[in-house]
């Protein structure tokens, strides 16, 4: 924990403690039973193993099924009950990945699941329905509106946390977590509920019945996840092809796209924005696979008819990826990478923020790292040559606040 951020260790410090301090009140005051005892047992236990199968996301971090157990402990017990299955859960998550999590990674997870259970279980209580289930109809709204609760609780607090540890702007993480939590509460909710029903009704033989929307959650969650990385697949796929027909731009389309997402993080692009630039930056160039070899390869200078082939590729990209359901908007992005900003691009002549904006930071990238690479008709040129050639064609061939802003976070960070 030495190395963590001094803002992170403050935020963990304090949500400990407060989870701590709720923890032990609730104990204190809750009239423990042998009964309450043993569903704390067979719910932290179904906490714990919930934990303990996370569904990894594609950009980082992970989801778990974990929430229903929480809502259902929420919803039918004091907080005694309720808060200790939410720090079992955080707390002793079993498995090979488990053992290597940091002990500052599950304390924050258990205090953070704490915190959101014990603001939804005072919105109960205001509402005169909190330590027992019920089974009216005003009680279901109420409980929708508790999840609501538990989601805004939650989401913030991982926000804050991930926006000290990270160093990143808190609306950025705030939008990027919201995508993935959002879905996992809309279907955990109802799944949290039904248990409850289950559990309030047959007691602990109901076991078996609770673990089947468990699994049917987890799955659900698996299989979109596999579905992600199978796109994922598809774009290197497509990639690989491009590069394996042009020696000399391979590793270019990595490289585009690492710099334009450079781009995206100086202007604060949202999460779901950067993930679709990535996406169009690396396939900025496949149109290139319905170009011939004899052309992309060509030594020396091209003939103009062979530059208005070089010139079609991104018209034939667009109408590539437009074939792929999921990508089908990417198409406008690579049509529009080699407009210029005075108009004089191809292959519509659109000029300034007519430009999608993706497009215009893919523009900067690829001039940059085309400026600096090998070509059969000339060698790479400096660093320092590039940054005064994208000056140069600042405000005519590309974006001048895109220049500016590329050509001072890269200097300044020295990442070349």
């Amino acid at each position: 924990m030495t190395n963590l951020p001094i803002k992170f260790k403050r935020f963990l410090l304090l949500i400990t403690v407060l989870a701590s301090v709720f923890l032990i009140a609730s104990i204190v005051h809750t009239k423990w039973t042998s009964a309450m005892i043993t569903h704390l047992l067979i719910l932290g236990i179904l906490a714990v193993l919930c934990e303990s199968f996370p569904v990894a996301l594609p950009r980082g971090g992970f989801v778990t099924v974990s929430f229903a157990v929480f809502y259902t402990a929420l919803i039918l017990y004091p907080g005694g009950v309720a808060f200790s299955v939410s720090v079992l859960g955080g707390l002793f998550p079993l498995g090979r990945g488990a053992k290597e999590q940091p002990l500052f990674k599950r304390l924050y997870n258990s205090s953070q699941y704490l915190l959101s259970q014990a603001v939804a279980q005072y919105v109960l209580w205001l509402a005169g329905i909190g330590g027992g289930f019920h089974n009216k109809f005003r009680s279901l709204i109420i409980y929708v509106m508790v999840s609501l609760i538990y989601l805004v609780t939650n989401i913030s607090l991982v926000t804050i946390g991930l926006s000290f540890l990270k160093d990143k702007p808190l609306r950025a993480v705030w939008l990027s977590n919201m995508r993935w939590v959002l879905p996992n509460i809309i279907i955990l909710a109802p799944v949290g509920y039904i248990m409850a029903l289950i559990y309030y009704h047959h007691g602990p033989l109901g076991l078996l019945l609770l673990l089947i929307p468990l699994l049917a959650a987890h799955r659900s969650f698996q299989l979109y996840i596999t579905m992600r990385k199978g796109h994922l697949e598809t774009v290197g796929a497509l990639v690989q092809a491009l590069e394996a027909k042009d020696i000399y731009t391979s590793g270019h389309s990595s490289r585009v796209e690492k710099l334009a997402l450079l781009i995206a993080e100086a202007i604060e692009m949202s999460e779901d924005k950067i993930e679709f630039l990535k996406y169009a930056a690396v396939l900025h160039d496949v149109g290139k696979i319905g170009i011939s070899d004899a052309i992309l390869n060509k030594e020396g200078e091209l003939l103009e008819t062979e530059w208005d082939l070089i010139r079609s590729h991104p018209v034939i990209g667009q109408g590539i990826i437009e074939n792929i359901k999921f990508m089908f908007d990417i198409g406008k992005v690579i049509r529009h990478h080699h407009e210029r900003y005075d108009g004089k691009g191809y292959p519509d002549g659109i000029k300034g923020e007519e430009i999608p904006l993706e497009s215009r930071i893919i523009a900067v990238a690829d001039t940059y790292d085309a400026i600096i690479s090998d070509r059969s008709y000339r060698p790479g040129r400096s660093h320092e040559e590039a940054v005064a050639e994208l000056m140069r064609v600042s405000g005519s061939q590309l974006d001048p606040e895109l220049v500016t802003i590329f050509c001072k976070y890269v200097v300044n960070h020295a990442l070349f």
